[in-house]
């Protein structure tokens, strides 16, 4: 079963003139952590340390000042070991280094646990903005919370294209204001926002899909996924699935939360690809439900049904047995065949179903079954007695 919600929302195209902490690639540091992967089992302290230092022809206070760009501003080692980011750093060299401004940025705004999102980031120099392209000043304050927020945030165009709000702090010493921010509404296009879960998933999955404007090459179209810093946990997305479902059962159908399925009778159905298939799709609507926050559209795809009662689980056979089948006379043997593998489907594998009396009565009491068709079951019986009481005569 897969939960999948969508909801619209807007596109801000904003200007911003400072430094930004931005993907770079610095090579000293990509040569530094490939040594000590390599050669040193990623030590870079102590006597390893100094054989890369030497290797590179690095004099001791560059190295020491490198050394401690790496860990503070960096997190490429600790303590005089490699990190996993340091390990990363090894392959291709990319860390966030300031980069001044301006820049153009893309930004969509949504309830929690999505928040604020840059969903794409380029220097005005990179995409040939003349400096006369000024829009209306922003007043929303997005920059300022990209600001307090502090976040890393990764363009959906290019996942090595990320960015991240922590100015300098000699720009934050001489700069005793907010920057100056451009927005662009001529710009401002709708896109979609996405979340799916399934049931073996640990958190659900985000995405935006939507078109952006304002690139060199005018509006490109974007589709992909983002990360959320406190996605819901499993044992939420499972409540929120749950009250879906309470509110949408017909007749007498249950939710089992600790099977996942929806305990029903076919007659609750009234869905003839549902009763083959044994799962069914729900559309429902909007939701808001914390920690999830508020979504226009949802959908539940591929909900497992299981019968609720041994007759029930019967009732089932028996119509998947009149319309899987040819209404011909069988043995009794052949009809207890097809009876057996017809309860091993999922919706009736947790009944021991066979070819016994009730089963028979199943059988015969159909609304799939032809007229006449106790004929098919007592036929044998029939004529014995006929044979016999023709003897008598």
């Amino acid at each position: 079963m897969k939960l999948k919600l969508t909801t619209d929302c807007n596109i801000h195209v904003l200007d911003v003139s400072m430094p930004i902490l931005r993907t770079t690639v610095r090579n000293d540091l990509r040569l530094i952590a490939k040594i000590a992967l390599d050669e040193h089992k990623g030590k870079v302290s102590g006597r390893e340390g100094e054989a890369i230092r030497e290797m590179l022809g690095m004099k001791s206070n560059t190295w020491q000042r490198i050394l401690e760009e790496g860990e503070k501003a960096h997190s490429l080692w600790q303590d005089g070991q490699l990190t996993e980011k340091g390990k990363r750093c090894s392959n291709d060299g990319m860390v966030l280094d300031h980069e001044d401004g301006p820049h153009r940025l893309w930004v969509i705004e949504a309830q929690q646990p999505i928040g604020l999102k840059i969903i794409h980031i380029e220097a005005w120099s990179d995409i040939e903005i003349s400096s006369n392209s000024i829009g209306e000043t922003h007043r929303d304050g997005l920059v300022q919370n990209l600001r307090k927020e502090g976040a890393v945030h990764e363009s959906i165009l290019d996942s090595t294209n990320r960015c991240r709000f922590r100015p300098p702090s000699w720009w934050v010493r001489w700069m005793k204001r907010d920057p100056a921010v451009q927005e662009h509404p001529d710009l401002s296009t709708q896109g979609r926002i996405s979340c799916s879960w399934g049931l073996e998933d640990k958190a659900p999955e985000f995405s935006f899909s939507g078109p952006l404007k304002g690139m060199r090459r005018g509006a490109v179209s974007a589709d992909g996924a983002f990360e959320v810093a406190r996605p819901p946990a499993k044992n939420q997305m499972q409540g929120l699935v749950s009250d879906v479902l309470s509110n949408h059962l017909e007749g007498s159908q249950t939710w089992d939360d600790k099977s996942n399925c929806i305990r029903t009778d076919i007659s609750s159905l009234n869905d003839e690809q549902a009763i083959h298939d044994m799962k069914k799709d729900l559309v429902f609507g909007s939701v808001e439900q914390q920690p999830i926050g508020y979504w226009e559209r949802g959908t539940l795809e591929g909900i497992q049904l299981q019968a609720r009662t041994p007759e029930t689980a019967r009732e089932w056979a028996s119509a998947l047995y009149w319309n899987q089948n040819d209404a011909i006379h069988r043995t009794e043997k052949q009809v207890a065949t097809l009876i057996q593998s017809l309860s091993k489907k999922s919706a009736l594998k947790e009944f021991s179903l066979g070819f016994d009396i009730e089963m028979r009565q199943s059988l015969i009491d159909s609304l799939e079954a032809p007229d006449g068709a106790k004929w098919f079951f007592y036929a044998p019986e029939d004529l014995s007695q006929a044979i016999g009481a023709e003897v008598m005569q």
